[in-house]
């Protein structure tokens, strides 16, 4: 998939967001674009630079929030007695869904998951500042 301007939609929430959609292993991902401060053309070059190659960000980003979290889950979420028992990096790893992207402007990437009830049902979000590289991530809900 390529992202045009004439895919985009105004999202009407967001003044000057915009969005469209993109599969994914079968599944539909929502795509957020905002340009801020630079071109919506800028982001979207950046947004489909990653998109073209998206197996590899994708894991990336997963990757980050593995390392950023799988201890934090295990150590203070973990509780037998409710059912949520420790996992290894696989299980916690089969429990994140990708379910959203943002680009923001020119090289801000977030990378939206589900995490399937390990953390009471927040977004754990992979983060890039350099349009490259996760090197951040956050819970957020």
């Amino acid at each position: 998939m390529k992202i045009t301007k004439n895919i985009l939609e105004k999202n009407p929430d967001i003044e000057g967001f915009y969005k469209t959609i993109f599969w994914f292993r079968g599944k539909k991902i929502n795509i957020g674009l905002d340009p801020d401060e630079v071109s919506i053309e800028e982001t979207i070059m950046l947004a489909n630079k990653i998109l073209q190659n998206f197996e590899y960000y994708e894991k990336k980003a997963k990757d980050k929030i593995v390392d950023n979290f799988l201890d934090n889950y295990n150590e203070n979420w973990a509780d037998e007695e409710e059912g949520y028992s420790r996992l290894d990096e696989q299980a916690f790893r089969n429990n994140l869904e990708l379910n959203g992207i943002n680009f923001l402007s020119k090289d801000g990437i977030d990378v939206f998951y589900h995490e399937n009830g390990m953390f009471g049902n927040h977004s754990l979000i992979a983060q890039a500042f350099d349009g490259e590289n996760f090197d951040s991530s956050m819970m957020f809900g």
